[in-house]
């Protein structure tokens, strides 16, 4: 059966806009392409606009180009998050990377929603699942969002982009 992964084919890390303020990014993203596990969670975080959402489409999609056989979902967190039945689907199917977008959205959620995702995060982890997510802010900063899925945000790397502006 064909896996949805929800990436676009047009976010590669070949033509991925590279500043000053990005560069330790997008090395941290290729690392976690070469070593699924390794910085896991991968966080990044950084103003809109700032190729957050690029960055992480271009881990799936060269993880996918590198491994095919790997299970790969790229899904913003409204959509995850839109009820306890798509997280519990995502949960089941087990992929190998998993790409959560916008995770800030987590604050306004309800608690059972919130406690939802934090199951599928452990049992993400546990299996020693890589996991990336994006974010406007960096972990501390997240408002709604229970201390102990901050403390868990942080556990692997967190990686900041600055604007393209800058």
């Amino acid at each position: 059966m064909m896996i949805n992964t929800g990436l676009n084919n047009k976010y590669q890390f070949e033509n991925f806009f590279e500043n000053d303020g990005n560069d330790s990014a997008k090395k941290v993203a290729r690392a976690v392409v070469e070593d699924l596990g390794f910085y896991n969670p991968l966080y990044i975080y950084g103003p809109s606009g700032s190729g957050k959402t690029h960055l992480l489409q271009a881990i799936g999609n060269k993880v996918l180009e590198n491994n095919p056989e790997k299970r790969v979902k790229y899904i913003s967190a409204e959509d995850l998050l839109e009820n306890e039945l798509e997280i519990q689907k995502v949960r089941s199917e087990e992929f190998d990377l998993l790409i959560v977008d916008d995770i800030q959205i987590l604050g306004e959620k309800d608690i059972l929603i919130q406690e939802k995702f934090l199951n599928l995060f452990n049992s993400q982890q546990y299996k020693n699942k890589q996991m990336v997510f994006s974010s406007d802010t960096e972990p501390d900063q997240l408002e709604n969002v229970p201390s102990r899925l901050i403390v868990r945000f942080k556990w692997g790397m967190t990686a900041y982009l600055t604007s393209l502006e800058d």
